[in-house]
């Protein structure tokens, strides 16, 4: 078949365009830049949007900007590459860079030959056509080339087009063009086409088979733009403001009418791109940002005249396209059919009669307009007093009449003004009345609905307190009920079944409802159109839990206004020719309901894989998340390709794990996300779901993720550390109680001995009894220093365990742990020393061979006493520098140091403690100053006295100054000096003075 008669085989698919809605979006309202310069769906169903600052990510509720490359050029171009294959690439100006878009995320990838988009020809540059812009121009000075996937068309030569097959091999199309008719040029499945305005010809290429034509056509139009890009095979014709996409079908080329666009010509649009899956057209500009026009298939009938009054409550179908209102105005979806002189109306109400006559109700009288004279004659008829309203339904009409105190209705099977075959009264009045069967009727009031027996006088109450608004019998024969402000309802077995509102409650005032061909019911409420299969409220009406999918239609989807107008008498009418009519506050809506599309996410588009913790920057992940615990809270985004109405999507969300929820909603704003926060450590499923199809069926994404709990949060670790301390605590109260025994023992054993020994010889009777008394002393000496020193450790010990008890404050259970743990290991080294203090009394020896440093045994009393200080808010500090070395006995001084170090922890609250040791040629100094209470001068006179005293050995260490005196005694015995004085503002000052010889 030649190419020619495969291109004009089929000019147009249709000839009427879409309505549309028109939404801007610009540097104000998500891209990072109101730039668009090229538009390109990927694999996964998410549009990118090339920008002068970088790439962009739209997925039908929020933009994503990629811009942070380690790139210094963000000017990117057209899109080259296969979507299908899941591979687009992009070059930023000067083809610098190149970024890769790949699994639903932009990388930099390495720049090769065959990406850029000019090739060299000896010394002659040839520029790469990807793209026919709007706004391209193309010159005759400069050589062009088309790739296609495996051969390329060159336009290098004049009056000629060079095709390259291949296999490489050139073929010269000789046919009269010049590089600016590439502006008017276009790739088609592989086919070149070249239009010459000028001479209204077409000229088309199939690898290497030229064909000409010169038939007329939009692709030849002097007034038709051409927009090609070769990416996504699409090629738009622009039309006296009619956009055209081309189309290949069935081996022809065809153009489709997409939609009249007023404004095309009056903005710097550059780029283009139709997502047929959602009936959007992009339109890309260089400075104003980004243009999505949502097509639509309904149509918006009114009165075009200025202050015209659209809103309409009476209306009745007239044609098999057309539908008639009170004031004689015929419309069709397309406007103003005809216009009928029926005058203006005052009331809401019109019927026609058994002849095709059209009632009219005007004040207190019917006009009769007949349908043999086209509706043009007329008559009247005064109505009783007290009428207010006539009806019909079936075959049978109603009058309402009304007094101050009583309401009458007045059923006919003839005509309205026929004698009445039955009367009912009633308090309230009557808006509306339903032939339910041939002897029964459903009458509604404003105080409920009623069921009527004609020929009886039962009238049974159905349900009270509800508005009736109206009442329908669908074609499938179910009866529904209309109210104002309760919803609507199913009328079975004589009874009023609730059916669900939406999620939005926008069914709360429900006005009227049709059935389509296939099972669908469609719905007008004062809040949009809805539509939802049949067999889900049906089923719900028998099991209560059937759950009840809307779909919603708004402005957003072409109307003028959401809410939808409703009466008591029928107004939305399903037409012959298969089109429904629903009257709005702005006009009525027409719409074939097989051609408006409902729009549910793909299955597989369902992504999990972002998130933000905190106020940190979005970070992706693959799998699962792991949380530390320190989060607060952690975002993790749902990204789903939807570009139809945000509340037709149905997702929802829940965690499960160590702790759960039930599904719950996830709302819909720009962004789709699920916040996790307040779950307490432990291992966790984040399972989403959204819904696929109007049957209710959902595709669910579990992403598994974990938080990490804090050592001390573990069962184990709690357990472990009471039972240690309480281990430890028991084992140094038991080794201590062992050793005191031991020596205790030892001891006892050495006074039997000196006694045997004393009984022995009389002559040495003075000098044993002399050891004896030493021994004694020596032994009580030795039991006091040792219980002087631990006490304080354990009476901190057994304070901080008690406070441990008595706390349920995680963090306070871990300072108590460890001020525990360091008291214990302090004072476990402090037992391992006693053996030394068993010599510090009989000790002949009051130097070392070697010198040890001071300042080690500064540092380990600090240590010891670090934490019984910090309980009492008081800090030990120590500032010695330089080490200073000794030969005192180490022993004795350590013992020194912990007495006097232990007095000012005891006497000091919220201050400090400073440990410090100076040095000359003689002496080496260590000083203790505090900030505690103090000693005050008496005080420090009668210990000034006691250390003088030569005759003061071995004196008592019962009773108060226990440490003090026993630190006198010990300095006496290394022959060293000890200074107490008072520290300004408060404190004391203790200075040990070691000779260094």
């Amino acid at each position: 078949m030649r190419v020619w008669a495969l291109f004009f085989a089929c000019l147009y698919l249709n000839i009427y365009g879409q309505r549309h809605t028109s939404t801007w979006y610009n540097i104000d309202n998500g891209l990072p830049q109101s730039s668009a310069k090229a538009i390109v769906k990927d694999l996964y169903g998410f549009i990118w949007i090339s920008t002068e600052n970088g790439l962009v990510r739209y997925d039908g509720s929020s933009f994503i900007t990629f811009n942070n490359f380690k790139i210094n050029n963000l000017h990117f171009g057209e899109f080259i590459g296969d979507p299908l294959l899941d591979n687009i690439a992009v070059l930023n100006s000067f083809q610098e860079n190149k970024i890769v878009i790949k699994n639903r995320f932009p990388t930099l990838a390495k720049l090769s030959d065959s990406d850029k988009t000019i090739l060299l020809k000896g010394n002659n540059p040839i520029y790469r056509v990807s793209n026919n812009g709007i706004s391209s121009n193309f010159y005759n000075d400069i050589q062009y080339f088309i790739q296609l996937k495996n051969s390329a068309y060159y336009f290098t030569e004049r009056d000629a087009v060079i095709y390259k097959n291949e296999k490489g091999s050139d073929i010269k199309i000789k046919l009269p063009f010049s590089n600016k008719n590439l502006s008017s040029t276009f790739v088609c499945n592989e086919t070149l086409f070249v239009n010459d305005p000028k001479s209204r010809k077409t000229y088309s290429i199939y690898k290497g088979k030229f064909s000409v034509s010169a038939k007329h056509s939009l692709f030849n139009d002097p007034d038709s733009r051409i927009y090609w890009q070769q990416i996504t095979n699409q090629t738009f014709i622009i039309n006296h403001n009619n956009i055209y996409i081309a189309e290949y079908k069935g081996g022809a080329l065809t153009l489709k009418l997409l939609v009249k666009y007023d404004e095309i010509g009056r903005h710097s649009y550059y780029s283009m791109f139709y997502d047929k899956d959602f009936d959007k057209l992009y339109l890309g500009t260089l400075n104003n940002g980004l243009n999505i026009l949502s097509l639509s298939n309904f149509y918006v009938a009114k009165k075009e005249a200025d202050f015209a009054n659209n809103i309409y409550f009476a209306s009745l179908p007239f044609s098999k396209s057309t539908i008639i209102t009170e004031d004689g105005t015929e419309f069709g979806k397309n406007g103003i059919v005809h216009q009928y002189p029926f005058g203006s109306s005052d009331n809401y109400l019109m019927m026609y009669d058994s002849s095709g006559n059209i009632l009219i109700q005007k004040r207190k009288g019917v006009f009769r307009f007949y349908k043999d004279s086209g509706y043009r004659k007329k008559d009247s008829s005064v109505m009783k007093k007290g009428f207010e309203i006539f009806m019909k339904s079936g075959n049978m009409y109603a009058s309402s009449f009304s007094d101050l105190s009583n309401y009458r209705l007045q059923i006919s099977r003839k005509d309205v003004a026929a004698q009445p075959d039955f009367t009912y009264h009633f308090k309230n009045f009557i808006n509306t009345f339903f032939q339910y069967s041939e002897n029964e009727v459903l009458a509604a009031s404003s105080d409920g609905l009623y069921s009527i027996v004609l020929g009886t006088d039962i009238i049974t109450p159905v349900q009270r307190n509800i508005e009736v608004k109206s009442i329908i019998r669908t074609k499938d024969n179910q009866v529904w009920v209309m109210t104002s402000k309760n919803g609507f309802y199913l009328f079975k077995n004589h009874k009023l079944i609730k059916i669900p509102n939406d999620r939005n409650n926008s069914l709360q005032s429900a006005h009227y409802i049709l059935e389509d061909q296939k099972g669908y019911y469609w719905i007008s409420s004062n809040n949009g159109l809805f539509k939802v299969p049949k067999k889900q409220l049906l089923q719900y009406a028998v099991d209560k839990k059937t759950p009840v999918y809307y779909y919603r239609f708004t402005k957003k989807d072409g109307f003028l206004t959401n809410e939808f107008n409703g009466s008591s008498e029928p107004n939305a009418y399903a037409l012959e020719n298969g089109e429904f009519v629903f009257p709005s506050m702005d006009g009525f809506v027409f719409f074939n309901p097989d051609s408006i599309k409902t729009y549910y996410p793909e299955k597989k588009n369902l992504y999990l894989e972002r998130i933000k913790i905190g106020n940190a920057e979005t970070q992706h992940f693959y799998g699962s998340i792991d949380l530390k615990n320190n989060y607060k809270t952690a975002d993790v985004f749902i990204d789903i390709p939807y570009f139809s109405n945000l509340e037709n999507l149905y997702l929802e969300a829940k965690i499960s794990g160590q702790e759960n929820s039930e599904w719950e909603q996830v709302s819909t704003g720009r962004e789709l996300k699920y916040t996790i926060s307040n779950l307490s450590p432990g291992n966790y499923s984040l399972r989403v779901r959204m819904l696929v199809s109007p049957d209710g069926a959902y595709e669910e994404k579990t992403v598994r993720f974990s938080i990490e709990p804090l050592f001390y949060q573990t069962l184990l670790f709690r357990v472990s550390a009471t039972v240690i301390i309480l281990v430890i605590i028991m084992i140094i109260v038991q080794l201590t109680t062992n050793f005191l025994r031991i020596k205790n023992k030892a001891l006892k054993q050495l006074v039997h001995n000196k006694n045997s020994e004393l009984k022995e010889t009389s002559l040495t009777l003075e000098v044993v009894k002399s050891e004896l008394q030493k021994e004694t002393e020596y032994q009580k000496k030795l039991v006091e220093t040792i219980s002087h020193d631990i006490t304080t450790p354990i009476r901190f010990i057994a304070m901080l365990s008690q406070k441990l008890y008595a706390s349920d404050d995680v963090e306070l259970q871990k300072k108590y742990f460890d001020s525990i743990y360091k008291s214990s290991e302090q004072l476990y080294q402090f037992t391992l020393n006693l053996k030394e203090y068993t010599e510090l009394y009989k000790a002949e020896n009051i130097f070392e061979e070697k010198e040890y440093p001071i300042n080690r045994i500064l540092e380990i009393k600090r240590k010891l006493f670090f934490e019984i200080a910090k309980e009492k808010n008081t800090v030990i500090i120590n500032t010695t520098g330089a080490t200073v070395y000794s030969k005192v006995n180490e022993s004795i001084l350590t013992a020194i140091i912990h007495n006097i170090l232990d007095n000012a922890v005891k006497n000091t609250l919220e201050g400090e403690i400073i440990l410090n040791i100076k040095e000359n040629n003689q002496h080496s100094i260590i000083i203790i100053t505090d900030t505690g209470s103090g000693m005050s001068a008496d005080q420090i006179i009668n210990y000034v006295n006691l250390f003088n005293n030569p005759k003061l050995e071995t004196p008592s260490f019962k009773g108060k100054g226990l440490g003090l005196h026993m630190v006198i005694h010990l300095v006496k015995k290394i022959k060293a000096g000890i200074h107490f004085r008072q520290n300004d503002p408060k404190g004391t000052i203790v200075e040990i003075i070691l000779n260094k010889n």
